[in-house]
């Protein structure tokens, strides 16, 4: 079943696994598993998630390993890059075999951007700290208890 959030509740933000790092991602912040965010990333960011996710892997074994890959294969016919995405449960190879480990993932149709790791890993919204002492999530621009803004380097890229 393919399970893709509410567009119109959609905010850009940043998303973390275990603190850091963080990556710009657009989500449903009400739309959850188990209490975790189900984020869509960009191209780039999948990259560089893949990127991470195999270093982690040769650094530490892929015994408990799940990577994401990034395979490339030109330009459509609109001059866009063309990619498949994996993703890869490596802990379960042996006993499933690699057609059940592995799974494509699709852009999202409307807007092109990939699902990783949702409704499986444990995604969370990141924070700023106001100056006041407060958290905020990421997307939320303005301290609700001082009016301060996110602070300049929280910013997003265009």
């Amino acid at each position: 079943m393919t399970r893709s959030p509410s567009p119109s509740g959609s905010v850009r933000t940043r998303v973390t696994v275990g603190g850091t790092p963080d990556y710009e991602a657009v989500v449903d912040p009400s739309h959850r598993w188990n209490g975790w965010v189900s984020p869509y990333f960009t191209l780039d960011t999948v990259r560089q998630l893949a990127a991470e996710t195999i270093d982690t892997a040769d650094a530490h074994g892929y015994t408990d390993a799940e990577t994401i890959h990034v395979i490339d294969g030109g330009t459509d016919s609109d001059g866009e890059p063309r990619a498949v995405v994996l993703h890869i449960r490596w802990i379960y190879l042996d006993d499933q075999g690699p057609e059940k480990v592995t799974s494509v993932i699709d852009p999202r149709e409307e807007d092109g951007l990939y699902c990783i790791g949702g409704w499986e890993w444990t995604w969370s919204l990141t924070t700023w700290d106001c100056t006041c002492g407060s958290s905020w999530y990421h997307h939320e621009t303005t301290c609700q208890d001082c009016g301060g803004e996110r602070p300049a380097d929280y910013e997003l890229t265009a």
